[in-house]
């Protein structure tokens, strides 16, 4: 028995095209695209997922030839909406990073570094503590489940060859980008304030006493206190998780032309 050639691309243009969409957002999203995953390891996942879903997902175009200009700006689609996707949840990631990072400027606890196994890049203890409690929520919260969900219902809303992402989903991209600085800030608020009160209390004894060894005295007790600052956020941290996830997936919807 033979096979055409048109037969044989139309049948792999069939899951590359899902493939290259999923795979996309594999490579970029929270846990599967960090460093410490194999690049192999998310390609083959990415592939066991295609073969999954593709009964879920609406039959591919047969007017768009795989080995066509046309074909490469299919691609391209399907990434950018992939790597669109999984970015929300980096940058939803990255304020919790943030957030450590800040209480650590201030409370001087950013001595205290340590290797991101995600970035492969130097990141203070706090901020290191908070996206493992972060991914932790993220996972324990069924969210990589709930993203795989997203990009298959994304093939229905955006569909191949006649779906894209226009630029007001870009602009959008970029606000939610100061999101991430907002939200960090307004959790790291109360112990920015606590800490510099007690460096203005501290500047106060200084003037008043002189003689007094003040910046070894400080520096202990500011990081006591930010020891204390950090044991009373993690108290609530799961309850500011699930508000900026719920923005996520409002941002993901949005870009997905689907009501959440």
């Amino acid at each position: 028995m033979e096979y055409p050639t048109a037969i044989v691309l139309d049948w792999i243009a069939n899951y590359f095209w899902p493939y290259t969409r999923i795979s996309a957002m594999l490579m970029v999203m929270t846990v599967t695209g960090a460093r410490f995953v194999p690049t192999r390891v998310r390609l083959y996942l990415g592939l066991a997922i295609t073969f999954a879903v593709m009964p879920a997902i609406p039959a591919v175009p047969d007017n768009i030839e795989l080995l066509s200009f046309q074909g490469f700006l299919t691609v391209v689609e399907q990434l950018i909406i992939g790597i669109a996707m999984g970015t929300v949840t980096q940058f939803m990631l990255q304020t919790f990073v943030m957030l450590g990072q800040i209480l650590g400027m201030q409370s001087s606890l950013g001595f205290a570094s340590m290797v991101d196994p995600a970035n492969g890049q130097n990141t203070p203890l706090l901020g290191q503590l908070f996206m493992f409690l972060a991914t932790m929520f993220f996972l324990a919260t069924d969210g990589h489940l709930k993203m795989l969900q997203f990009v298959v219902m994304s093939f229905k809303t955006l569909p191949i060859g006649s779906g894209s992402l226009t630029a007001v989903d870009y602009r959008e991209m970029a606000l939610w980008f100061g999101i991430m600085f907002k939200a960090a800030l307004s959790m790291s608020l109360s112990g920015i304030i606590a800490l510099l009160t007690i460096n203005l209390s501290f500047g106060v004894m200084t003037r008043a006493a002189p003689q007094l060894n003040i910046f070894s005295l400080g520096f202990a007790f500011a990081l006591l206190v930010g020891l204390a600052i950090c044991w009373y956020l993690m108290l609530g941290l799961f309850d500011h998780y699930e508000i900026i996830w719920l923005q996520g997936e409002q941002q993901i919807c949005r870009l997905i032309r689907m009501e959440c």
